[in-house]
């Protein structure tokens, strides 16, 4: 679990992530579509665009339906990279 930042802003029921600071090569811009969640690891939605600056870019995440995006503003999101976790993987296994 990478953090991803924290949660500014709700524009057209999307949120408003701040990413936290790049440096160097270790840190890494996440791909689209890339799982977001919270602290206790509940899924949030997708990461669906990325702008801005390319030291601290801003990432628009759309949330999954059902899930209020106004209840994590302030709130430090994360990008899930745990095997196994994605949908494509699961319809594979059952």
């Amino acid at each position: 679990m990478k953090r991803l930042g924290t949660a500014l802003h709700v524009v057209q029921n999307k949120l408003i992530v701040q990413s936290e600071e790049i440096v160097g090569s270790e840190t890494a811009i996440p791909r689209g579509n890339s799982w977001v969640v919270d602290q206790k690891r509940t899924r949030v939605g997708k990461v669906f665009d990325i702008f801005g600056p390319i030291d601290r870019p801003y990432i628009i995440v759309r949330p999954n339906r059902g899930t209020d995006a106004a209840a994590h503003i302030g709130k430090k999101l994360y990008i899930d990279e745990a095997p196994g976790r994605d949908s494509k993987w699961k319809k594979l296994k059952s």
